[in-house]
């Protein structure tokens, strides 16, 4: 039961806007509260013998049964409306009956409390306070002075619901604040990770690069991109390259160490940040995640698709600057992408690791084990030579590096 209660708490309305998240959760408590409260009132108020407000506090226990429904239907000012109202006609016919002594005016504050913490207009605010404060003040002019005798006493009945409004204002803030703090970090979270493989975001990664090179910390940087990744996308679809992107993603992350950075900087270009290591242990760490992709491809609807990577590999102590590291990462996945592709270029002109075997698939049925037919051979050629020429005006023209000005 409680589980279930604890879901029905969390649960929200579709399409339900950011800016309203911490209203709807903050408020759907206060509403229960004032349920409860109504509830209560019933029998509370027949012991006074006081039937009038008995019968009022039912019809208002309904109402705010209706207002809860409205407001986890989305219509969250309509139920605000409602929820207000009633706690105002309720305080308003109860310092009526029993008078300034008795606390009931203490209930106004929680209906203030909530119009002005509540994200309306500021119109609003100022016509709905002159609405209460009217209200307020017509009750207490109408209303007997002192509360006169019953079943408990004028300080008793003043105590106990001194006691209410002050639970049910720290329960309300208390709630703000809490979820005021959880919904920080989790903006904070969204706007530092990639939506889709929940690496680090382009900016997020640039900026532990810059912080790690003006502190002088020695780094290796990898730069990965995924093999014929549009030709992916043409033959099985978006929805499969997608799930290779989540897949990569999934594959850095349990690859790195801790301390490490990994983040998604283009389409489907990644960077890596490993501090404190060498180009050895860089190479390895490349080769590693080239080795896990092999063995353990994306899988879409049942079916592997085989995919492979092309990584550039910089060390910090080669170069002056960080937007040098970067571009030097960058160039050396070019290498790697124009001499063959699922290989790890790591220095110098042509030093790699790792085999050239993306264009060196088994040759496909039908051929007599000979390999492509010489047609299938020169459309195979010119679809390699247009991919090339795609990923060189890409690296050239748009490369999240080749233009961006970072921290030196």
């Amino acid at each position: 039961m409680p589980r279930v209660i604890s879901a029905w708490l969390r649960h929200e309305p579709r399409l339900l806007a950011v800016e309203h998240r911490r209203f709807y959760h903050a408020y759907l408590w206060v509403y229960l509260m004032l349920m409860g409260l109504f509830v209560v009132w019933v029998p509370f108020f027949t012991l006074f013998n006081e039937s009038r407000l008995a019968f009022a506090s039912g019809i208002m226990a309904l109402v705010s049964v209706l207002g809860v429904m409205l407001h986890r239907a989305h219509q969250l000012t309509l139920g605000l409306a409602l929820m207000m109202s009633a706690l105002t006609l309720m305080a308003w016919l109860s310092v009526f009956c029993f008078g300034l002594s008795a606390g009931y005016e203490y209930y106004f504050f929680i209906v203030m409390a909530g119009i002005h913490l509540a994200p309306l207009a500021a119109r609003v605010r100022v016509v709905t306070t002159l609405m209460l404060f009217m209200a307020a003040v017509s009750a207490l002019m109408v209303s007997p002075v002192l509360h006169e005798g019953g079943v408990l006493s004028a300080w008793v009945l003043q105590s106990t619901n001194l006691f209410a409004v002050f639970l049910m204002m720290v329960t309300f803030l208390w709630r703000m604040l809490a979820l005021t703090e959880h919904f920080e970090r989790q903006y904070l979270k969204d706007a530092s990770r990639d939506e889709l493989t929940e690496l680090l975001n382009r900016r997020q990664i640039l900026r532990h690069a810059e912080d790690w090179w003006r502190d002088g910390v020695p780094c290796a940087v990898l730069m990965l991109d995924a093999d014929n990744f549009k030709r992916v996308n043409d033959l099985h679809g978006h929805a499969v390259g997608d799930e290779v992107l989540r897949h990569l993603g999934r594959l850095l992350t349990a690859t790195l160490r801790q301390g490490d950075r990994a983040g998604r900087v283009g389409g489907e270009e990644f960077l890596v940040l490993l501090p404190r290591i060498g180009r050895t242990e860089a190479i390895s760490v490349a080769g590693r995640m080239r080795s896990l992709l092999a063995k353990s491809p994306p899988v879409f609807a049942g079916t592997p698709v085989p995919v492979t990577v092309s990584i550039g590999v910089a060390i910090s102590h080669e170069v002056d600057s960080l937007d040098e590291l970067m571009q030097l990462a960058d160039r050396r996945l070019y290498h790697a992408k124009h001499n063959g592709r699922d290989q790890v270029v790591a220095g110098g002109e042509h030093e790699m690791t790792g085999l050239a075997t993306a264009d060196a698939s088994p040759p496909p049925p039908g051929n007599g084990g000979s390999g492509l037919g010489k047609a299938e051979a020169v459309e195979e050629g010119a679809r390699d030579k247009e991919d090339d020429r795609q990923e060189k005006r890409r690296h050239k023209d748009s490369s999240p590096f080749s233009r961006t000005p970072l921290v030196g």
